[in-house]
């Protein structure tokens, strides 16, 4: 019967019957594996093997490779059951076909075959490990060639390649050196192993036209250094579409009649992976590292999603049946070092785990050339850690994407200028971007501690975007920019759901809201939170959903400072559109912090632009200021305020006293209350009002002893002036007794 074969370096494999008598076994102790080989079924090859002749009885067995063999072109097919294990010898020139349930086993991590080609299937987790076709995986030399044969190997027989040691690919020079991937590719690390990579202008590995690809637990070391100066790119531009046209013409049938494969753009070279319209793509603890601490020796580009021609047909000009990439999975993903990490078009899209640590924008070592800005453009786009948008696509959009439980630890290494505003290809690093109309999207806790923010947010259609929490620093961005961490950048955002955000601006003062309005119909803001330190700003709101059915609740602006001179600020605000013909739109907001409205309501109070008076339809809004107990609440067109004023008094001497507070203009009294904190002199009569003649309008009769006293007023004409408070005695206060009173005070207007 055929062996166990236990190894924790490269061999799962299952479905193939075996001896359980351990008596018959002996164990083979290496530092980093441990084998199993049956010894009663173990035949050791003999040096004289008639390779042409195998004998009927050597099925179901172990085949100890001891010695040499040269196959002399033949095609050896292995019977079944048969485990090949090698211990000190190899196979060199020739076929060898396995039958499904054949195994090859290494007691060694050296060269096994040359100029071997395997054939056939083997079992179903089959590795095949780099070193068998003579990689020396040092992490010094050279691997790339035998890599590829690895995988051609692999391919040809649906096995799996599994890298236990470092070994770099030399995958630099520009058109030639980029590896493409077939179906079915399997690479696996082991023992933390490094894929070391160096490549600059043109891909390290392609996957065009591909499917049921699985990449698991390696690192991506990547080493090199990028020049952000480069601004003529029809060379690189050049030798990458010959390749790519080259390779989609002898192994994708495509047939390029005055034309090449579709190209966006010579920076998207620069990734680590370029997938094309490939499906059934899995990274599963992957690591996309740089090697270097500086922002020049960062990766550029993780992963370019790009759409593609398809297999076998003519394409002319640019007249061609395309597809973009599906099924695409990252689990457990970490990218350290990388300046733009996933961007491009793709469906069925799922991250989960995603981690990020440091990044940067494009630079050279001393900063220069940030962006690669060359006086006139900036070469490199604004880049970002996931970055999806319909990438000048005109067939397909965004649809279907999943973004679960990611942490951007925001870690920027490189100069602190950002760049520049009105500029080809200006913007900022901030760390999620899903842009142009997409469908179904869904995020679900996503944090971000990038100071550049946390994303940007387009026409999102269907989708949910929950459990967000950012820190950032927009003082970072110059005034007139206005990069909020949470922006917005669409026009017709439809059924879409922001649900528990956090977004804090740790700078030391905004002067802008770190949080942006939108356009859209049918969208919820629900528990969005907002905080900042000092506030000095000139903004006019930022709740605001430019549309209708539109609803925002459970929310808040803190601020720990307010120091804005400006006047009619505020939080709620709409377009003009919206001001006029908006409909059955929904906000309560609340806002803590605010400054004093006690010198002029009117101007310094939270301004909500909402609705105007003309628009005919349903709509509700409310603000709450808690720092000045203000409400500000509208009911279609007729908006009311109802400011509650508190006053605590120590009694004086004299029979009456004003109080600080008083009842503006415009405003009638609803409800007063007197809290009677500390007795006053015994036998007195003291009353609330706002006169000499008025004496008690307010309040007939407050309380000698503690306790309260309260009076449903209900005024209906409110005063064209202002009206001062007093507390008036039948005698003197003797400066006995403690007073608190509180007005309700209500204000309404048509807007």
């Amino acid at each position: 019967m055929l062996c166990t074969v236990m190894m924790a370096v490269f061999l799962l494999f299952s479905g193939v019957s075996c001896k359980k008598d351990t008596e018959f076994s002996e164990t083979v102790l290496l530092p980093e594996e441990e084998v199993i080989i049956d010894v009663e079924n173990t035949i050791v090859i003999p040096e004289n093997f008639d390779w042409s002749n195998i004998p009927a009885d050597y099925k179901d067995a172990v085949w100890n490779i001891q010695f040499d063999f040269d196959l002399n072109a033949a095609t050896i097919i292995l019977p079944e059951g048969v485990t090949l294990y090698f211990t000190g010898g190899s196979l060199s020139n020739g076929t060898v076909t396995g039958d499904g349930t054949s195994t090859i086993v290494s007691k060694t991590k050296y060269q096994v075959f040359e100029g071997i080609d395997l054939a056939g299937t083997f079992v179903e987790e089959q590795y095949l490990m780099p070193y068998w076709f003579g990689a020396v995986m040092n992490g010094i030399t050279d691997d790339r060639d035998v890599f590829v044969e690895t995988l051609a190997q692999a391919h040809a027989v649906t096995a799996r390649v599994m890298v236990d040691k470092d070994i770099f690919l030399d995958v630099e020079q520009t058109g030639t050196k980029s590896i493409f991937l077939e179906d079915n590719t399997w690479i696996e690390g082991k023992n933390d192993a490094n894929i070391i990579i160096n490549n600059l202008l043109s891909p390290a590995f392609y996957i065009v036209l591909s499917e049921n690809l699985v990449f698991k637990n390696i690192t991506l070391l990547w080493d090199n250094k990028y020049d952000a100066s480069i601004n003529a790119f029809a060379d690189i531009n050049s030798a990458n579409l010959t390749r790519l046209k080259e390779f989609m013409t002898s192994e994708r049938g495509v047939v390029f009649n005055s034309s090449y494969p579709m190209f966006r753009g010579p920076t998207s070279f620069y990734a680590i992976f370029s997938i094309e319209a490939s499906s059934y793509i899995e990274y599963d603890n992957v690591k996309f590292v740089a090697k270097g601490d500086t922002a020049d020796r960062f990766i550029p580009w993780g992963i370019k999603f790009k759409e593609q021609y398809t297999s076998d047909q003519m394409v002319t000009g640019t007249s061609g049946e395309t597809a973009v990439s599906k099924n695409v999975l990252l689990n457990n993903v970490v990218m350290d070092g990388v300046i733009m990490g996933i961007q491009g078009i793709v469906q069925d899209f799922k991250s989960e785990g995603l981690k990020a640590y440091r990044y940067s924008d494009a630079q050279k070592l001393d900063g220069a050339y940030l962006g690669g800005y060359n006086g006139t453009l900036y070469h490199f786009p604004p880049p970002h850690l996931i970055y999806l948008n319909n990438d000048s696509s005109k067939n397909y959009t965004v649809t279907n994407v999943e973004i679960n439980n990611t942490i951007d630890e925001g870690e920027y290494v490189g100069v602190n200028n950002v760049r520049k505003t009105g500029i080809e290809n200006s913007g900022f690093c901030n760390s999620l971007k899903l842009v142009g109309v997409q469908y179904n999207v869904s995020v679900d806790n996503y944090k971000s501690y990038r100071r550049d923010g946390i994303a940007d947010i387009g026409d999102l259609k269907n989708s949910v975007i929950k459990n967000l929490y950012s820190e950032s620093r927009t003082e970072i961005f110059e005034e007139d920019v206005k990069y909020a961490s949470l922006r917005f950048v669409g026009e017709e955002m439809e059924n879409t759901i922001f649900e528990n955000i956090v977004i804090k601006d740790n700078s030391a003062v905004s002067t802008f809201y770190p949080m942006d309005y939108t356009f859209g119909n049918h969208i919820l803001w629900d528990n969005v939170n907002v905080f900042v330190n000092e506030l000095n700003t000139d903004d006019a709101g930022f709740f605001g959903i430019f549309g209708s059915n539109n609803t925002i609740v459970n929310s808040s602006l803190s601020i720990e400072k307010h120091t804005s001179s400006q006047l009619n600020r505020g939080v709620i605000f709409h377009n003009e559109e919206t001001l006029s013909s908006g409909a059955n739109n929904h906000y309560e907001v609340t806002v803590n912090g605010w400054r004093t409205i006690d010198g002029d309501f009117r101007e310094e109070n939270c301004r909500m632009l909402f609705a105007n008076s003309d628009n005919p339809n349903a709509n509700y809004a409310k603000v709450i200021d808690t720092s000045n107990d203000y409400i500000i609440e509208q009911i279609d067109n007729v908006q009311q305020d109802q400011w509650t004023r508190t006053e605590v008094v120590d009694l004086g001497l004299g029979n009456s006293q004003k109080l600080d507070i008083n009842i503006p203009a415009g405003f009638t009294v609803e409800h007063v209350s007197v809290n009677t904190l500390e007795s006053l002199v015994s036998g007195s009569i003291v009353s609330l009002g706002t006169s000499n003649t008025f004496k008690d309008n307010l309040l007939g009769t407050i309380s000698k002893a503690t306790g309260i006293k309260t009076n449903l007023v209900n005024e209906v004409i409110a005063s064209a002036g202002h009206r001062d408070v007093y507390i008036y005695s039948n005698g003197d206060f003797n400066n006995t007794g403690k007073i608190e009173v509180t007005l309700k005070l209500v204000r309404g207007s048509q807007y």
